[in-house]
């Protein structure tokens, strides 16, 4: 120890060594204010994709209703119309079939009546 005070005068020691002490602090505080500045980034931009992600998959929830509404509409119009058409032909087929009936109904006696 005497050899210490011997080659560095005590004026430029203990500030030397204080200065150490300092720099090593604040290099220790930088360090660990980085790790939580990354771990705070990174839960920061977890929680901001999971909101656009969230949001992304309400527009395709939405896409996906209108596209399956429209889907229906198409089906429903589709059997609507096939509906309609064989209703058509078997009102015509119908028609004839009442024009028989009625004929074979009046027979002559529509016409013995009349005169």
């Amino acid at each position: 120890m005497q050899a210490y005070f011997k080659f560095i005068p005590l004026k430029f020691g203990v500030p030397f060594i204080g200065a150490v002490a300092l720099i090593v602090q604040a290099r220790n505080k930088i360090i660990a204010s980085r790790s939580t500045d990354e771990h705070i980034d990174k839960t920061i931009v977890k929680d901001l994709v999971s909101d656009e992600d969230a949001l992304a998959a309400k527009q395709e929830a939405k896409a996906e209703k209108k596209q399956r509404k429209a889907d229906q509409k198409v089906k429903e119009r589709l059997k609507a119309q096939r509906k309609k058409e064989a209703n058509m032909q078997n009102n015509e087929g119908d028609d004839d079939d009442d024009a028989d009936i009625d004929k074979f109904v009046k027979g002559s006696r529509g016409k013995a009546k009349s005169k």
